[in-house]
């Protein structure tokens, strides 16, 4: 695993968010969530990291995606900021859930997150971009480990079928995710 993984996660998204359109009502691949609530969401993540950087300590309160969100300009200025934490100093360990681990972990679970949220935000149509192969192949080898077989409903869809051997449709369909169809 290389130390610039949450760093490229972040420039995926920053480079989905420059791409997305007025239209935030728009499904996305998330069941039931537009994309204004899929920003949202990516919006609560980049927070959720941050103050894990900043603090040691991630509190994760689980419930619906908020209806509204600031905007992509918004989130592009915190993940600039999510960036900018990262490099530099932060706590060795994060406390998630009440146990302690590294905080390089954080990075890791982070980068899953906002790759697959930034796929998420771009796949309302065939012409989606794909997740950059190094990136995807990295995750592929972290993802059995963050997000096991059991335990992943209703975050996570039980793994498919990959519709190709390209490493990003490998790990959307790790995740239960498929490209939309032509």
């Amino acid at each position: 695993m290389t130390d610039d993984l949450l760093e490229r996660a972040v420039a995926y998204l920053l480079a989905v968010l420059h791409d997305i359109g007025p239209d935030l009502s728009a499904p996305t691949p998330c069941r039931g969530w537009n994309l204004r609530m899929l920003l949202a969401h990516v919006d609560e993540s980049i927070a959720t990291l941050r103050e894990g950087l900043a603090g040691g300590r991630v509190r994760i309160t689980p419930g619906p995606p908020r209806p509204s969100c600031a905007g992509t300009l918004h989130i592009r200025s915190r993940a600039m900021g999510l960036l900018s934490d990262w490099a530099n100093e932060h706590p060795g360990r994060v406390v998630i859930y009440g146990e302690p681990m590294p905080a390089a972990l954080l990075g890791t679970l982070g980068a899953l997150e906002l790759t697959v949220h930034a796929w998420d935000l771009t796949a309302t149509g065939p012409d989606a971009p794909p997740i950059p192969d190094r990136l995807a192949r990295e995750l592929l080898t972290v993802a059995p480990e963050l997000v096991p077989i059991a335990d992943r409903w209703p975050l996570f869809g039980p793994p498919i079928e990959p519709p190709t051997a390209a490493p990003g449709d490998r790990l959307l369909a790790y995740l239960g995710r498929t490209r939309p169809a032509p």
